[in-house]
């Protein structure tokens, strides 16, 4: 009885090019940087503010009040400000190994399609989101009383630059280029690292 031999297809790459390549990303450049940078501090503050709690709580008995709600709202805020970054660098899910089998003319149609229904989508919610600033500019959290707006100015800000990354996307998949970025940050170090050699490749 023989076996079968299985032969194992090569991963398929998706292409993404320095965020300077292109002039529509050079442009966009500052904003992501913007955004990437907030999300990093929003972070920074999501960590923090527990760990401050903790602190107040235990060691001097002295809790602060709304710290939780305060958590909370970095949370929501670090999650809405990364989703443009994670978009366009192609972090998020995207059944590309279903899309890349797909054939050439079908694929680069594929793929403007999704970009479009995308940016629409990001649009739309954008709109839903400033539509909810307007009514419930009254309204503010219990605890700390934090205004509304504040919470859905970061959907709206988040949302309207996911659906502009969106566009950038569609245009790029119209020019037949790649639609993801990586950012010089990310770029691997040109020089070897000095590894034991049990680790090497």
């Amino acid at each position: 009885m023989t076996e079968a031999k299985v032969v194992m297809d090569n991963p398929v790459i998706v292409p993404a090019v320095d965020s300077r390549t292109y002039a529509i990303d050079r442009a966009v450049e500052p904003l992501r940087w913007v955004f990437r940078w907030m999300s990093l501090a929003m972070l920074v503050a999501m960590v923090s503010l527990p760990f401050v709690q903790v602190i107040a709580r235990e060691i001097f008995s002295s809790p602060i009040v709304g710290m939780e709600e305060l958590t909370r709202f970095m949370l929501i805020c670090s999650v809405l400000l990364a989703l443009p970054y994670v978009i366009s660098s192609g972090a998020n899910i995207r059944m590309e190994e279903i899309i890349t089998t797909l054939p050439k003319g079908v694929l680069k149609n594929a793929r403007i399609v999704i970009c479009l229904i995308t940016a629409a989508t990001f649009g739309a919610m954008a709109v839903a989101s400033a539509v909810a600033i307007g009514t419930n500019l009254d309204n503010s959290t219990p605890t700390l009383g934090i205004p509304y707006w504040i919470f859905l100015g970061a959907a709206l800000l988040s949302f309207s630059m996911s659906a502009l990354e969106c566009a950038i996307q569609t245009i790029k998949a119209i020019q037949d280029r790649p639609l993801y970025i990586t950012f010089p940050q990310e770029k691997e170090p040109e020089e070897e690292l000095d590894l034991p050699e049990v680790m090497r490749v």
